[in-house]
Parts: C-alpha cells; structure tokens; sequence
C-alpha cells in the first residue's frame, strides 16, 4: 500500500461560516488499481454528536460546481471508509479506472461544535485491486421501459427510498425486494448526493415493478429530491442561487425535482419557496410525524397561484432483514400517479401534470374527485372549462372517517362519512375559487378536534379552475413560508 494522504486538522465555526465545504488534494500515481479512504473525527458514530463531518471523492477529471465530471462518490456521515477498484466500489462510491492525477477528499461540514472539531484522513493506494468491497453492478441492458395493458390506469408506488447505497442499513436489494413485496408497481430509489445505484436499477426493474433513478440533493439547508435524472447533480448548495441552477440543471436533462419534507426536523427548507420546483413532498412517512407543517408549506403556494404537485414518500431507509417495524415501511405513505403507461417519462409526465393522489399504505380508503359540465368531465390534476361545475367526490371504504374538501378559500366542507361508498357533490365555479381538493381525514376521539388535527388517510391534488386574473395574496418569496 502507498500513503497517498495523512491530513490531521481540527475544524472551528469559523471554518463552517467560510464554507460547507473543505477540499483536499492528494497526487495518485500511475499504475494504481486500489483506493482507499479513512477518515475520523470527534464523536463519529454518536448520533447526538456536536460535530458531524461529511465524506465524499473526485478524481482529476474536475471539482467545480454543476461541471464536476471527477465525482467518484458520497457517504455523508454513515461510512468511516471508502474503497474504489475498476470493478466494484463501496455503494455510495463510483467503480472504475483509478485515474492517475490529483484527486480531492470532499470534507462536509454539517455541524461543528462552538470548541472546535478534530479530523484526520487517510488514503491509501495500490497497484492490485484485492478483494472487492461490494459485487460490481450487473452488466447494462438496452433502454428497456415496461407497461402494463394500453390505457391510462392509477399506479402505486413511492418517491423517496434509501438503501446502503447512502444511509441506510439495508441493501438495495432488500429495498427493492420490500417494494415488490408490498405490490407496488413503482419506486423511485433516491440516495442521498449519489447515483452509485443507478447501474443496478435497470438490471432489478421488471414487468412487476418499474425502478425510477432519482437523487436526494441533501443540502445542509434543506433537501431536493430529483427524478429521471441520467448523471449525478451537484449538492454543494449554499445559496438560492446555486439552488436554482441545480433546478435548472435537472430539467435541463428532463427531471422532475421537489422539495422534501419542508417540517421541523425535516429539515425545514431554508431556500426561497418561489423556486421553480415541480412538487412539494407534502407527506413523508407516517402521518403524525409533523407532516400538517409540509401540507401546510404546499397549501400555502397553492393559494399563493403556484401549482405545484404534492407528492408522498416514505423517505424509508430499508432495514436488514429480519428488522424494522411494520408500521412504517416503503409505501407508507402510498404515492397514486394516473398516467398512460407503467414507464418512467409516463409516470414523470403524470406527476409534472398534478395526476397525483396519495394514501396512507397501498389499501388505505381511496378518493375519486371530479369535476362536470354538461357533456364533459375533468379529473385530479385537470383545469376545467369556465363556468360553473358540478363537483363530485366519491369515498370508497370510508365509513367513521371525515371528508374535507378545500379551495383557495380554505375548508369548503367538513363532512363525517356515514356509509359507504360515500358520495357528495355541489355545484362549484372553481374560477373564482381557484381550485378544489379532498382530505379523507381520520376518526374523531376527543371533543374539540379540530378537522387539521385529524390524521389524514388519503388525499387529492387539486382540479384547477381557469383563471382569468391574477389571485393569491401570499409571497412565496424570502427563505421560507
């Protein structure tokens, strides 16, 4: 083994104020076909550290922001090690050539404590690959997309999941298998700042199940999940600037992009809301946990004009086998997207239109919202016609729960379900009130309870009215709502 860096250095506040991120430089000379890195600093592993310190690698082909042709892998905080062969490479990490040059440690300074914190990296090299760190992904395929039958149709699935490709302590393999388990015919694998699993989605997609790429652009002042994206994109975000750029970067290669979990603890999103985002995570995971502040983050640009597709996901970080709960597993929540074709530019078309509505597991009561005018019909996602519709919400499997329906307005009707299935309809001019959705709320156990304080059980993107002036009196501009 060759010592190709030894760096010891203690990172202050100040540090962290000057800059997320620290580069450092090592040469590696030729004829390597073994890298591997180590790092450690105070409090690693202790979830309640003061300091937490992030990992990741470029090789020589570039550093710079949005045009870092050299990214070779992220681990954030989950790894002490990093090892790269041509073949294979710890997941979160890139395999290939281990090109001869100057290479950068990408050290992440998410948290520092105010008496400063100690590091130390080591990287080692050598000319013989070894033992490989994890099986090389299997051999690529043609672009191949699957479907089922010819018409358009609601699919299941979920938009935020993690495996050992970032932080989570099961592999993909066990994610994809729990995917198929729960009858899902979707799912979007979003590492965190990585794409090392992306060579390994197509090769496990089939006819049962359609395994979308995506990338959870975690961010130290909030998260950005992407989908359909073909190349890793950059993280380093600081300002709304840069944030924007990364937007714009995604759509460029024809991804979709969506705030995660704007909540307490989320983290909250700390860039402008006016941001030019296709969809808003308004339920992560389980519904009591906070998930009334993302709903309320996305009904806030809603009635601001913006329209804007609000998105589930459970943000499960899959278990080994054996472990976990099974109260909160990948489909809870459970993410319904109405589009022609079980394929990915099908079902990213679908959400970019607002097709979307979301329950709280895969057979949770189910919604159906339309909107008539004489001869025509408009569904979830729709913009009607002018003039005067009728509305018709229809609640299957919902008796002892609550329906609410809201507008721009805010709550339109608050009705306990006392059959099923259960139906209501009321004539509407959505011109004026700009939109219509629907909640399925949950049982109510105390007097007093409030219809927000209820649990949700499903809910609906909105039929959108045609509008014929400017409406909507919220900013959605400064660093939140």
């Amino acid at each position: 083994m060759h010592l190709l860096l030894h760096w010891e250095g203690r990172f202050t506040p100040a540090d962290k104020a000057a800059s997320d991120y620290v580069l450092l430089s090592f040469e590696v000379p030729p004829g390597l076909a073994r890298l591997e890195v180590r790092y450690r600093f105070e409090g690693q592993g202790h979830p309640d550290s003061p300091c937490v310190i992030d990992l990741g690698l470029f090789d020589p082909r570039g550093t710079d922001f949005l045009r870092a042709e050299g990214f070779r892998g992220w681990s954030g905080s989950a790894r002490s090690e990093a090892i790269l062969t041509p073949r294979a490479a710890t997941p979160g990490y890139l395999p290939g050539p281990i090109l001869p040059g100057r290479w950068h440690v990408i050290l992440g300074l998410y948290r520092i404590a105010p008496q400063g914190c100690p590091c130390a990296v080591i990287v080692q090299g050598s000319e013989e690959e070894g033992t490989l760190p994890h099986p090389p992904p299997p051999e690529t395929r043609g672009e191949v997309e699957y479907s089922r039958g010819g018409e358009a149709r609601w699919w299941r699935g979920d938009l935020q999941s993690h495996s050992h490709h970032s932080d989570a302590p099961g592999s993909l393999e066990d994610l994809v298998a729990a995917a198929r388990q729960r009858g899902l015919d979707f799912l979007a694998v979003t590492e965190h700042n990585t794409v090392s699993h992306f060579p390994y989605l197509q090769a496990w997609s089939g006819p049962d199940l359609l395994l979308i790429p995506g990338e959870e652009v975690t961010t130290y002042y909030g998260h950005l999940n992407v989908w359909g994206l073909s190349r890793w994109l950059d993280f380093r975000c600081r300002t709304a600037e840069q944030m924007r750029a990364v937007i714009e970067a995604a759509h460029a290669m024809g991804a979709l992009v969506s705030i995660n979990h704007p909540k307490t603890d989320g983290p909250p999103w700390e860039y402008p809301a006016d941001l030019p985002v296709d969809a808003v995570e308004a339920w992560q995971g389980p519904w009591p946990l906070r998930n009334h502040e993302s709903l309320a983050f996305w009904d806030r640009l809603l009635r601001a004009g913006r329209r804007v597709t609000a998105v589930g996901g459970s943000d499960k970080h899959q278990d080994r086998p054996g472990e976990g709960t099974p109260f909160y597993q990948v489909g809870h929540p459970t993410t319904w997207v109405y589009a022609e074709a079980r394929t990915i530019p099908a079902i990213l078309s679908a959400i970019r239109a607002g097709r979307v509505a979301i329950t709280a597991d895969v057979d949770a009561p189910w919604i159906e919202l339309m909107a008539e005018q004489r001869d025509q019909s408009w569904g979830i996602g729709d913009e009607a016609l002018p003039g005067p519709v009728r509305i018709r919400c229809r609640v299957l499997e919902g008796k002892g729960l609550h329906l609410r329906l809201m507008t721009r307005f805010g709550e339109l009707a608050f009705l306990p379900i006392d059959r099923s299935p259960f139906e209501w309809t009321a004539e509407l001019d959505l011109e004026t009130h700009g939109y219509i959705r629907a909640e399925l709320r949950g049982v109510r156990h105390f007097l007093g309870e409030k219809p927000e304080d209820l649990p949700m059980v499903a809910m609906t993107n909105p039929i959108w009215g045609r509008a014929v002036h400017e409406w909507g009196h919220e900013s959605t501009n400064g660093m939140a709502i």
